[in-house]
């Protein structure tokens, strides 16, 4: 998670900012730092929105932590490893897109339009399950993780 959190601090920390729209984060990341392509640094997002690490709000993007208190080793580069990372939304918005026939960038965008209209008073995980379910989707192998995963993070 340290490598990830560094990720999704960095671009914060160069921009000082508080907030940034998707495209500068992914910009930044490719193109500022040359970490990655432009299609890693959007796996990236994806990835440090689903830890929890980042949220969207009124179509900004804000870190869920102090930028400035992270401290990034000098020269850190960041593994190809971090890419293969799938988290448990991941895994569950594969198979609401799977099992509905949709494509995965729709499921994911009625997921946080549906976390967004709940005010974020339920983990994405959730909200994730509930469209599932409004699809059709037997979530069951699902809740058992989700249900560990909220207990532990909430």
């Amino acid at each position: 998670m340290d490598e990830l959190k560094y990720v999704a601090a960095a671009p914060f920390k160069r921009n000082e900012g508080s907030s940034m729209l998707p495209q500068d984060f992914e910009f930044s990341l490719s193109f500022d730092l040359k970490w990655m392509t432009p299609e890693q640094a959007s796996r990236i997002l994806d990835i440090a929105l689903n830890s929890h690490l980042l949220y969207m709000e009124d179509e900004h993007l804000h870190p869920a932590f102090d930028p400035s208190t992270v401290d990034i080793p000098r020269g850190f580069i960041p593994s190809k490893d971090i890419l293969q990372q799938v988290t448990l939304v991941d895994q569950i918005l594969e198979y609401i897109a799977s099992c509905s026939n949709m494509d995965l960038k729709q499921v994911v965008s009625l997921v946080n339009n549906r976390h967004e209209n709940l005010s974020g008073m339920v983990d994405v995980e959730v909200a994730a399950l509930i469209i599932g379910r409004e699809f059709g989707c037997d979530m069951d192998k699902f809740y058992e993780k989700v249900l560990q995963n909220v207990s532990i993070n909430g």
